[in-house]
């Protein structure tokens, strides 16, 4: 019987790829499955000349939507393991992680997360990427609370250093959203809402590597909109779902896009503000309107753009 299925969405990084693989030990209980998401020709030719396990399958997105998200569900429709796990073809698992989570195969809880951690592929260094998702599940291990519980449930947004229960994916028809950005948003929140029991783990199974040119790091006018949308749709889904009081200890709030609005110009920042406001979600976090934050947020945003004017 296979216990896990990994999901593995690829595009034009073969070599990290292929560093990803050599961290999944071989096990007749692992299905490793990989979507190529259209790659190069040259990427192509490499990834099928790679050394694969009997345990892994390659497949294509032959849909008409390009992008991790359709991917992803690709790999949820050929995924046949009692549970999930998510990699990014660029990260790598931890020496030992399997050693690790299948302690958990016969757990009665439908997610159990573990501390995930970073490092720039530029130098080696450890990033900060990871940061959020560490303090989140450090917090509740230390007080657990239902605020804490929450921000686990929802603001846990990655799909990675959690695995998840095939069954409670397919019962509620949870999928990823096909978009150019944020394709993991909807989902997390969808498992998050729709779980009936977790756990949390201290150990880390999984490093997110963090580099210059990752559509993390890169901003354009389609990505903001894709990630503006998505932002959007995930506030209305739980403002929907949650009660008044669990929702407000989430502090949802859009200064964020209307900071990156401004990379833009004033005009965009209008209009997303005018958007957030027709939604009905809080423009700006108590820590925004602290004059010194604020003349802060500003300055770095004109230095970026006199770095790129200097660019060009």
């Amino acid at each position: 019987m296979v216990q896990l299925s990994i999901i593995i969405p690829h595009y034009n990084s073969t070599f990290l790829l292929a560093k990803l693989l050599r961290s999944i030990p071989y096990n007749s209980a692992v299905q490793v499955i990989i979507i190529d998401d259209n790659s190069d020709e040259f990427y192509q030719s490499e990834l099928y000349n790679l050394q694969l396990k009997n345990n892994v399958e390659i497949y294509t997105n032959e849909s008409n939507t390009k992008g991790a998200g359709a991917s992803r569900n690709i790999g949820l429709e050929k995924a046949v393991g009692k549970w999930l796990l998510f990699a990014d073809s660029d990260d790598y698992f931890l020496e030992g992680f399997y050693s690790i989570i299948k302690q958990y195969f016969n757990s009665t809880s439908d997610v159990i997360y573990f501390v995930p951690t970073s490092v720039n592929l530029e130098d080696g260094s450890t990033a900060k990427r990871h940061l959020p998702y560490k303090n989140r599940i450090c917090e509740h291990m230390k007080n657990p609370s239902n605020r804490t519980r929450l921000n686990l449930l929802f603001r846990f947004s990655v799909p990675w250093s959690k695995l998840i229960k095939r069954s409670l994916v397919m019962e509620n028809k949870i999928k990823f959203d096909e978009v150019i950005a944020s394709n993991d948003i909807m989902f997390s929140a969808k498992v998050g809402y729709n779980l009936r029991a977790f756990e949390v783990s201290k150990q880390e199974i999984y490093c997110v590597t963090r580099s210059e040119g990752s559509l993390t790091r890169t901003m354009s006018k389609p990505i903001f909109e894709s990630r503006l949308m998505v932002f959007i749709n995930y506030n209305n889904y739980l403002r929907e779902r949650i009660s008044k009081n669990e929702y407000k200890s989430l502090g949802i709030n859009g200064a964020k896009y209307l900071k990156m609005s401004l990379n833009f110009s004033v005009l965009k920042c209008i209009s997303v503000y005018i958007k957030l406001k027709k939604e009905q979600i809080k423009i700006l976090d108590n820590k925004y309107l602290n004059p010194f934050t604020l003349l802060k947020s500003l300055k770095l945003i004109i230095i970026q753009k006199l770095n790129k004017k200097n660019i060009y």
